[in-house]
């Protein structure tokens, strides 16, 4: 490891190049240059704040204007020498791979750009040998060396001769070596490197890195503008390298976005509960277009794990609360997915474990397009067997997935994208739930095709996006008397438009349009017990339908250290026959290491949810269609980490009728959300995660009781430690309050003979609080040709045998906890290879 990171240092300083002419064109940026200057002393820690300035900076003027080829390069840079070098292995790839795309296309932009094409050649020379980069690199040297033919004004030209030599000796072409840094020596007789290179006759080795850090000044970076700020708070971004390495999160998409602060610790499963909401409330979108679900194993208590291979995810955002008015149909969250883009190298990798087995090609396709695909099989039997489970199940759970991608730029300000998915799960297990205890069956698929489009015009500072997304979800249950077949589905098309109307002014807006549609057959229970003898109602299989209208408009003024962003948007949402207006507006201001932001505004959903499957006459009922949310933010960002506190107060209103509880006429959810998080360089890192809600509703008899979801605490503590030999121990530590609920305090007997459960105050009595412990170790092994990675993952160390729900005998007598999945010690052991 030590070795890796003396190499990325390096790296650093190699790609420390001025571009002369945009330097007289501007005046320089001092983040990027206090970063550069900070990693060239070895000081990766210290150079990460100003790294990540710098970053934000680039990504503002190119969502401002994406053909601005400077932001494109001071972006791969700022990522490629300031935040890499701080970041851990797994990590490393994928800022190495965001900064080859954002080179490659700002050479597609402009061919004859030196610096972008210089530091590109650099990346390629620098990663490891299994990536099989070299051949990249020695074309990309061989461009710059013929374009710059005998030119003696750029001293840095001289570590592009170095570099070709090495990559000649290398290949076994000494001859090649020698002549080229003999060319080099006679264009810079005061480089003593290539001097000294060329000298030496019949070497077959050659220095790996630039021998001359004194050559490699300062650099002046185009930057006339400060950072703007992301106004908004509640926002979190998870990275691939998270979702893989984070224990306990299984390598699952949604199962890491339950860590993060924000994400109420309801259970073990996959759905998303944002600060005491119900999961409907958080809207799902992959690739800019909306989907119905990606969860595998539905059960009564939801999801369990999600239907999206972690190794093709580029990155998720998570708002949970104060978003933009581009979000539409939601009242609490919005969770954004977005998949690799357009590849430019093959790469393939394979994966097996105890539960499933996976694999990922990646190749490009001309100059212009490429596609990726993923598979996933996975099958509980092994599992179970070695942990003596396999009596829990009557048929063991498992699932078969694919995904797909084939990416496009016509232009290089135009990209065109399809990604296709398709699941099939299914799982057979012994339950005891609803006064009977039996297998429950159930069968699962999703499909969905995403067509999207981004477009910049020409001569303008805009920017055009669309997207097509069809989705379907179809779930089919059997358990005791409840036998329901549930197929929905869903279209929607949206386009928006930026338009940057100066460097202070930024102003949005869009449309979209929904069509939906859900079909149910079979039969449900007409009380709360599924017990064989129980009555039941049929579902006609009639399908219902409904329609979104939606539009909005946003705008964003940037004054110094100050951001506003004020937005609308309209609304005819499904279900509903009155059109809804939502007003938000944020603010944000910085000062030093500290921001501030305020977020607020109006929210609305439509009421078109699905049936519930067993009445529940205990539990509080109803579906809000407003809520309001204001949010305070307050963060520190530091050369070690981050450190990050909220308040917000949503209030619910609106309620439709839904399901056979009291009536809500009003909620409150209020709270606190505190992360620290440790980003800097260093053999640890990690994150701290509190949230403090307090969530309650109103009922129609005049009564405050807690909402379902109202989980006091939920606490997450994340880290991982880099060891020598390049291993890494992570482990993560969650507590939840357990979940309210309304407690059954006996029976009452029924002329038919069965029993009618008899309750007690309302939501007033929890399920045990919910802890769990789990560690990841892993190794990262590098050959020549590929990478190894080895881990074993222990889930719920201590065995602590969580409970998800209760349940009672046939006569409401006795009570038992119905126990998690994850309710007793799990070890996963497996591998994963990447190669050529």
């Amino acid at each position: 490891m030590r070795s890796a990171r003396r190499s990325l240092a390096v790296l650093a300083l190699l790609c420390s190049v001025p571009s002369l002419a945009a330097a007289q064109a501007a005046a320089p940026n001092p983040d990027l240059q206090e970063c550069v200057g900070l990693a060239e002393r070895g000081q990766a820690a210290a150079a990460l704040p100003p790294g990540r300035r710098a970053e934000a900076l680039f990504r503002a003027r190119l969502a401002r204007q994406p053909r601005d080829v400077e932001a494109i390069v001071g972006l791969a840079r700022a990522l490629s020498q300031c935040v890499l070098p701080s970041a851990d292995f797994a990590t490393q790839g994928e800022l190495s791979a965001q900064a080859i795309e954002l080179l490659e296309t700002a050479l597609e932009l402009d061919t004859n750009h030196w610096v972008a094409r210089f530091v590109l050649a650099s990346i390629h020379f620098r990663s490891p040998a299994f990536l099989g980069r070299a051949p990249r690199a020695a074309r990309e040297l061989d461009v710059l060396l013929q374009h710059s033919g005998d030119a003696t004004a750029n001293p840095r030209l001289a570590r592009a001769f170095e570099m070709r030599g090495v990559l000649w000796s290398r290949a076994g072409r000494a001859d090649s070596a020698r002549a080229v840094w003999a060319r080099g020596a006679r264009l810079f007789p005061s480089d003593g490197a290539l001097r000294a290179l060329a000298d030496s006759a019949g070497a077959t080795t050659a220095p790996v890195a630039p021998s001359s850090a004194a050559a490699l000044n300062a650099v002046r970076v185009v930057a006339t503008a400060s950072a703007p700020l992301l106004a908004t708070p509640s926002v979190r971004t998870v990275g691939r390298a998270q979702v893989l390495m984070a224990a306990g999160a299984g390598a699952d998409v949604l199962q890491a976005v339950q860590l993060q602060p924000g994400a109420t610790r309801v259970g073990e499963g996959s759905d998303v509960y944002t600060r005491g909401g119900d999961p409907a409330e958080t809207s799902l979108s992959l690739d800019g277009g909306r989907v119905l679900s990606i969860a595998r194993f539905e059960g009564l208590g939801g999801g369990m794990f999600g239907a999206l291979e972690p190794f093709v995810v580029r990155g998720v955002r998570y708002s949970s609360g104060g978003f933009s008015a581009r979000h539409g149909n939601a009242l609490s969250g919005v969770l954004e997915i977005e998949t690799d883009g357009r590849p430019r190298e093959r790469q393939l990798r394979a994966g097996a474990s105890l539960v499933q087995a996976s694999g990922t090609a990646r190749a490009p396709i001309g100059r212009r397009a490429g596609a990726w695909a993923s598979a996933r099989v996975s099958h509980t039997g092994a599992l179970l067997a070695t942990h003596g489970r396999t009596r829990e199940f009557d048929g063991a759970p498992h699932s078969e997935e694919a995904i797909a991608s084939f990416v496009a730029s016509p232009s290089p300000t135009s990209e065109l994208r399809a990604t296709a998915l398709v699941e099939r799960d299914e799982a057979r297990r012994i339950v005891g739930a609803h006064g009977w205890t039996g297998p429950f069956h159930s069968a699962g698929g999703t499909r969905a095709l995403l067509v999207s489009s981004r477009w910049v015009a020409p001569r303008a500072p805009v920017l055009v996006r669309a997207s097509v997304a069809g989705s379907r979800r179809d779930n089919a249950w059997d358990f005791g008397v409840l036998a329901r077949d549930r197929d929905e589905g869903s279209l929607v098309a949206r386009a928006d438009v930026e338009w940057t109307a100066s460097t202070a002014l930024t102003v949005r807006g869009g449309a979209e349009e929904g069509a939906f549609a859900r079909t149910e057959r079979g039969t449900l229970p007409t009380t709360a017990s599924v017990a064989p003898t129980s009555p039941t109602r049929g579902l006609g299989g009639a399908t219902s339908r409904a329609r979104h209208h939606g539009g909005w408009a946003e705008a964003e003024w940037t004054q110094g250290a100050a951001t506003l962003t004020a937005g609308v948007r309209a609304d005819r949402l499904p279900g509903e026959s009155r059109t809804t207006l939502d007003p938000r507006v944020a603010v944000a201001a910085r000062r030093g290491a500290w921001t501030g932001r305020v977020s607020g505004g109006v929210f609305h959903q439509g009421r078109w949810r699905a049936t519930p499957t067993v009445p529940d006459a205990g539990t509080p009922s109803g579906i809000p269609g407003t809520a309001r949310h204001l949010v305070v933010g307050l963060e520190r960002e530091a050369p070690t980490g981050t450190l990050r506190v909220e308040g917000y107060h949503k209030a619910y209103a609106d309620y439709a009728a839904h399901g056979d509880g009291p009536r809500i006429t009003s909620g409150t959810s209020r709270g606190l959300d505190l992360i620290a998080q440790r980003t800097g360089s260093g053999r640890v890192t990690g994150w701290l995660a509190w949230s403090l809600l307090d969530a309650t509703v109103r009922l129609a008899d005049g009564t405050r009781v807690r909402a379902p979801f109202d989980v006091t605490h939920s606490v997450t503590a994340s880290a991982t430690v880099a060891l020598p030999r390049e291993w890494s121990v992570g482990s993560t530590v969650r507590y939840g309050t357990g979940t309210p609920l309304t407690p059954v305090v006996g029976g009452t007997a029924l002329a038919d003979g069965r029993f009618a459960p008899a309750y007690g105050a309302t939501m007033g009595d929890r399920l045990p609080a919910h802890a769990r412990a789990d560690l990841r170790v892993m190794r990262f092994v590098r050959t020549p040709s590929v990478l190894l990675t080895p881990f074993v993952e222990v889930l719920n160390v201590a065995g602590r045998a969580n409970a998800t729900a209760v349940t009672y005998d046939a006569r409401y007598r006795t009570r038992t906890l119905v126990p998690s999945f994850f309710a007793q010690r799990t070890v996963v052991a497996g591998a994963e290879v990447q190669f050529r």
